[in-house]
C-alpha cells in the first residue's frame, strides 16, 4: 500500500473520527473508503474501470488521485 500524507481540516477529522467510532474502523479505513467513494462518483464507472485496467494502472491511478486531490480538497474546506 502506498502511503500519502494529506491534511484534513478539523471539522472533517471530527466527522471521520465519529464515523470510525460508530463503525469500529480505524481512521485509515474510513478515509480510504470515503476517498474511493468520492473518486468513483467523480470519475464514473468507465473511467474507473479504464484506470484500473491499464497496464500502467498504478501510475495512472496515482496521477488521477493526485490531480483530484489537488483540485478538489479546496471544495471540501467549504463545508
Amino acid at each position: 500500500m502506498i502511503r500519502k500524507k494529506i491534511e484534513i481540516n478539523d471539522e472533517i477529522e471530527k466527522l471521520a473520527e465519529k464515523y470510525a467510532d460508530l463503525t469500529n474502523k480505524d481512521l485509515n479505513e474510513v478515509i480510504n473508503e470515503a476517498l474511493k467513494f468520492y473518486l468513483v462518483e467523480q470519475l464514473g464507472s468507465r473511467q474507473v474501470k479504464r484506470a484500473l485496467k491499464d497496464n500502467d494502472s498504478e501510475s495512472n491511478t496515482s496521477k488521477i488521485i493526485d490531480q483530484l486531490l489537488n483540485s478538489n480538497f479546496n471544495d471540501l474546506n467549504k463545508y
